[in-house]
C-alpha cells in the first residue's frame, strides 16, 4: 500500500501543476493500493480557497483514487513525530498515518523521519 500526502491529490486536481504527469502515472500503476487519511482531505479543504478548485469534485476524485482507514493511536504517534522530528501537525500525521508504508509526496520533510518516500518531484527516465 501507498500514502497519499495532500500534494499529490493537489497535483491530479489543479488544471496545471507541474507534477500532475507524475501523479498520474502514480495513480494509475497502484490503483487500488493507494490510502490517505481524513486529516489529507482537510489540507485539501484548507488550502482550497488559494488554489481555487471546486471542492465537490476535489473530494470525490480523491476518493474515487484512495481509501480512508482510521486508527486513533495515529495521533499519539503524530505528537511524538512533532516532538522528537519537529514537523508540522499535518505532516507529523501523514508520517504516523502511513506507518511503515511508502508515502507518495514532494514534501522533502518527510525524508528526515523516513527512507520510503516516493517522491513526485523525480523524472521518470
Amino acid at each position: 500500500m501507498i500514502y497519499a500526502d495532500t500534494d499529490f491529490f493537489l497535483a491530479l486536481i489543479k488544471d496545471d501543476d507541474w507534477l500532475q504527469d507524475r501523479a498520474a502515472t502514480v495513480a494509475q500503476e497502484n490503483e487500488g493500493e493507494i490510502y490517505t487519511s481524513r486529516a489529507t482531505l482537510l489540507e485539501l479543504l484548507v488550502i482550497s480557497n488559494r488554489f481555487e478548485f471546486d471542492r465537490m469534485e476535489a473530494l470525490a476524485y480523491a476518493l474515487e483514487i484512495a481509501t480512508i482507514p482510521e486508527d486513533e493511536d495515529v495521533l499519539f504517534q503524530a505528537v511524538d513525530y512533532m516532538e522528537q522530528n519537529d514537523l508540522t501537525p499535518f505532516d507529523a500525521y501523514h508520517v504516523a498515518y502511513a506507518d511503515e508504508d511508502p508515502i507518495v509526496s514532494s514534501d522533502k520533510s518527510f525524508d528526515e523521519v523516513t527512507d520510503d518516500r516516493l517522491a513526485l518531484e523525480e523524472r521518470e527516465s
